[in-house]
């Protein structure tokens, strides 16, 4: 069965590849074939290397410009040109499912659709439209934010199958759809990691790492790894180690991101005592496994906006495959697989509640690591494998009905 994946990514996202590219290899195995139709305004080079790595991993790929100029009025336009784009591919790899991800790939997805009874499944991919409004200042009453609302509503109703990735998203997007939307159509999927790789590892490959930091293997190491901007909380990953610091001055907090100036502008801000027990860099994706298998705490927290409610955080599943215990937010996405022998979910990040976590990491983890370290990993296996992945995504896609 072939199944074009019609997507819209910038220069410098990689969900593409890291995410998506090893789901649809492995669904390979059960019959699927995917081919991705990419609108983007990447580089040439850029373009090539997602090339490469799509028909590496046995999928077609097609680039398709963005217009840049008038960004918001050039991506409509983008769209609304790209349905002769879908209609091409899919003419071209003979599709028998099309698959939009997100807003403006819908719109070139319905606009081919037009007249056609062909199947389509809606990737909503969160509430990503929410997120402008709870992040970049989008009014809600605007007349661009309330026709990609009628869009996103349109694609629901008309698709046959509706992919979300948290519970709490379902009914969001139901009573948006409006009267004759069932529930049954709507599949939750999950954000899958190579359980192979974020592993915990030897015990010494993680001593090795903490050596590398300059920090003796007791020490505490608590990781952040994602990217960093206001919704992160960078000001209470701060605070927080700074409480930790307060009993375990030997403690060290490991920061890995792709935009490292954020927090390290913030950390000049604070005293010697913490600046020093803070370390910040870029890694390749690759690396990234290691750095963290090496901790003993992974952060995730997020500011518990209405559009978090649809989002599920990558980087939860790499902290728990790894074997390491996080704190995260409560209300954010799915979590009630976090349990006592998993994390610690926060309502809020004032004083008390994280001078709470501090007590809980360093009075209830540090002494039982191993023991968090076996629970953590087998969380992370059932809820965020690649494998329980696959096995989602090809359930959904299964209950799509292709004409014979």
């Amino acid at each position: 069965m072939n199944v074009l994946f019609v997507t819209w990514d910038g220069p410098q996202v990689s969900y593409l590849e890291s995410l998506f590219l090893p789901i649809f290899k492995q669904l390979q195995n059960f019959g699927f074939y995917f081919h991705i139709l990419q609108f983007s305004w990447s580089s040439a080079q850029v373009t090539e290397q997602r090339r490469q790595e799509c028909e590496s991993k046995g999928c077609s790929y097609t680039y398709v410009p963005v217009i840049r100029k008038h960004v918001a009025l050039g991506g409509l336009v983008s769209s609304l040109l790209g349905a002769r784009q879908v209609r091409k591919a899919i003419d071209k790899h003979d599709i028998d499912i099309i698959m939009a991800r997100s807003t403006l790939p819908a719109l070139s997805t319905l606009l081919y659709l037009r007249g056609r009874k062909a199947p389509f499944v809606f990737d909503a991919d969160g509430l990503p439209l929410d997120e402008r409004v709870d992040f970049a200042g989008q009014r809600p009453s605007s007349l661009v934010y309330r026709l990609l609302r009628d869009i996103e509503a349109q694609a629901v109703r008309r698709a046959d199958t509706v992919f979300t990735r948290s519970r709490k998203a379902v009914p969001i997007l139901q009573a948006r759809a409006g009267a004759g939307t069932t529930e049954d159509k709507f599949h939750v999927v999950s954000n899958g990691r190579d359980k192979t790789l974020f592993s915990p590892g030897e015990a010494r490959d993680r001593i090795a790492v903490k050596e590398r930091l300059g920090i003796p293997a007791d020490a505490p190491l608590v990781v952040y790894a994602g990217s960093l901007g206001p919704q992160y909380s960078p000001e209470a990953m701060l605070s927080l180690f700074g409480f930790i610091l307060e009993s375990r001055p030997d403690a060290h907090f490991l920061v890995l991101s792709g935009s490292p100036e954020v927090m390290t502008d913030l950390v000049s801000a604070y005293d010697s005592s913490l600046a020093t027990g803070v370390t910040v860099m870029r890694v390749d994706a690759n690396e990234v496994p290691r750095w963290v298998a090496a901790s003993d705490l992974g952060l995730a927290f997020r500011e518990p906006t209405f559009s978090m409610q649809g989002v599920a955080p990558i980087k939860l599943g790499e902290y728990l495959l790894c074997g390491v215990p996080v704190v995260a937010t409560r209300g954010v996405g799915d979590s009630h697989f976090i349990d006592d022998d998993a994390g610690f979910l926060v309502n809020s990040c004032d004083g008390d509640t994280l001078a709470s976590v501090a007590d809980w990491f360093i009075y209830k983890v540090l002494p039982s690591r191993e023991r968090y370290r076996t629970d953590c990993r087998s969380v992370g296996v059932d809820n965020f494998s690649l494998e329980s992945s696959v096995e989602a995504y090809r359930k959904a896609l299964l209950s799509v009905q292709v004409e014979s």
